[in-house]
């Protein structure tokens, strides 16, 4: 029995990891930004082209259909050629498509932008992931993963006041060009900071370079992805309930992405400007929560990432249905839709590459993430195109959507059962065995 290794190195300051890690999540804020400002404005472009709920979701989830096949392609391919490259072409197609929304003109359009979009974003996932699993070492990767997720939220927590200010001055369509904006120079930056392993980065000293191999659960860092190791790794059916888990875990706030501004605005009749705010407000909740991820899964759980794992799900599972049946006034709604649901992206998405990380050797862990996050995407499609058909036209306020929401909540909490389903990975305990090219590096309960 092995279990994950902590380095007994201690390194403080900024580092090159620090400088890596900075450009990571540069980028992942101007893409998610432009998926944010999408879903923020989705009355104005749904008003502009007179469509309906059912075209609605359909557009919503287009960029998923995109999304999809591209997550776990990407999740190969950065374990095949490193994700530096894949980064590089997610930043640049994203900032181009971003900034061709000024151009759309119908339904059709608009549908095939956002499946465009999506592909692009697909690649943005799975080489994330890796690279910080080549960064940092094992006892610092929860902290950091949760931290890049919660960094997200910064995105949601702009889209409003930037995308609903820019509509409300000039047009909706102009709120897209500010992802392209920002993306240049990110995409610049992270040019010329980021490789694809420490290795290869000029001016890394062997102090920190001793600091990631110590911590990390296996020093055999394979540069190539082969197909043997998948095969091994799926072998373990805890593979399988964890990556349809992912599938499910956060799969819901794409509801709220979808429906949450639109309950606001037209279900309690909120000002564009004030949701703005609201929106803002609410998702700087998950984003400080997020910082306390290290403490919930070392302290709380006790180092058990299943708990971690549950902890997400169940409180977005409880928000959603209670937001289903009870709503007393617009700040309730948004706090339930939106601050506490959306919990879930950084507790679940802070620890599942911790999980890979204990079952799978890190030339497979790209992979894994990609396949998982291939998963959620299938099942957000489902779920987003069906809910145009659960909103309540004839029904006023925010009762429209009570039935969003409740399917919603009982998705957050299926994913629970899948979770205690998998098998128990322990993180922060010192190695027993000696290193070996066996895929098991964690512990397994």
């Amino acid at each position: 029995m092995s279990t994950t290794a902590e380095s007994t190195i201690q390194m403080k300051g900024w580092r090159k990891r620090h400088t890596v890690f900075l450009a990571v999540i540069l980028t992942n804020f101007v893409v998610w930004l432009d998926e944010a400002i999408f879903g923020t404005l989705t009355p104005y472009w749904g008003e502009a082209f007179a469509l309906s709920t059912t075209e609605i979701a359909s557009v919503s989830s287009a960029y998923l259909l995109g999304y999809f096949p591209f997550l776990f392609i990407a999740g190969i391919l950065a374990d095949r050629i490193g994700a530096k490259r894949l980064l590089i072409a997610c930043l640049i197609g994203c900032t181009i498509i971003s900034a061709s929304t000024i151009f759309v003109n119908d339904f059709t359009q608009l549908w095939w932008r956002n499946f465009i979009f999506g592909m692009f974003f697909g690649l943005l996932w799975a080489p994330c992931n890796r690279l910080l699993a080549l960064w940092f070492p094992a006892h610092e990767r929860v902290r950091y993963t949760a931290l890049w997720f919660s960094s997200t939220m910064a995105a949601f927590a702009l889209a409003g006041p930037i995308g609903l200010t820019i509509a409300g001055i000039f047009s909706w369509e102009m709120s897209f060009i500010t992802v392209t904006i920002l993306g240049l120079p990110i995409l610049l930056f992270f040019s010329l900071v980021v490789k694809d392993r420490p290795e290869e980065k000029q001016g890394i000293s062997q102090e920190e370079m001793k600091f990631i191999h110590d911590g990390n659960e296996s020093g055999l860092q394979v540069d190539k992805f082969k197909w043997s190791y998948f095969k091994e790794v799926l072998k373990n059916p805890s593979v399988y309930f964890m990556a349809i888990a992912a599938g499910l875990a956060t799969t819901p706030n794409w509801l709220a992405t979808t429906w949450g501004s639109t309950g606001l605005i037209n279900g309690f009749d909120v000002s564009p400007s004030t949701a703005g705010v609201i929106i803002s407000l609410m998702y700087a909740i998950p984003m400080v929560l997020g910082f306390t991820n290290g403490w919930v899964v070392n302290k709380l759980c006790k180092g058990y990432t299943r708990a971690a794992l549950a902890i997400g799900p169940a409180i977005g599972g409880i928000s959603f249905i209670i937001a289903s049946f009870f709503v007393p006034n617009y700040l309730v709604y948004a706090l339930l839709v939106y601050g506490f649901a959306a919990v879930s992206n950084v507790y679940f998405w802070g620890t599942i590459n911790v999980y890979w990380s204990g079952i799978a050797r890190p030339e497979v862990i790209g992979t894994l993430n990609g396949l998982g996050s291939a998963l959620q995407v299938a099942f957000g499609y489902a779920l987003v195109s069906m809910s145009g058909g659960w909103v309540n036209t004839s029904v006023a306020g925010s009762a429209a959507f009570s039935k969003v929401w409740l399917i919603g909540g009982i998705v957050f909490l299926a994913t629970i059962v899948l979770i205690y389903m998998s098998k128990e990975i322990m993180i922060h305990q010192q190695k027993e065995t000696s290193q070996t090219e066996e895929v098991k590096d964690a512990i397994e309960v």
